[in-house]
């Protein structure tokens, strides 16, 4: 298995973001929700974060919302915001669905 540098944070393993408590707002530093901070993920799991992109680019040319396209693959539309977030692989979901 290859290790290849995250595609989300390009490797810089975190972003800015702004982080809120009953304290109040404040900036902070959160780690890449796609490589966990590690700024590198298998070559698998970057491909299927490319594949799922490009289905939701294509989804959305379209003008279909995920619940409507998760109607028409016939899964939940969780799970095709996994999909489409590289967290499962449209392959994984039909595998569980047969």
């Amino acid at each position: 298995m290859a290790i290849v540098v995250c595609a989300l944070c390009r490797g810089a393993k975190a972003g800015y973001g702004v982080m809120c408590s009953d304290r109040g707002c404040r900036p902070a530093v959160i780690a890449c929700g796609f490589c966990k901070g590690e700024g590198q993920v298998s070559s698998e799991a970057a491909e299927r974060l490319r594949k799922g992109q490009a289905l939701c680019e294509e989804r959305v040319k379209r003008g279909f919302t995920q619940r409507e396209e998760a109607i028409r693959l016939g899964i939940s539309w969780i799970q095709l915001n996994d999909i489409e977030h590289g967290r499962l692989s449209l392959e994984q979901v039909s595998n569980r669905l047969n």
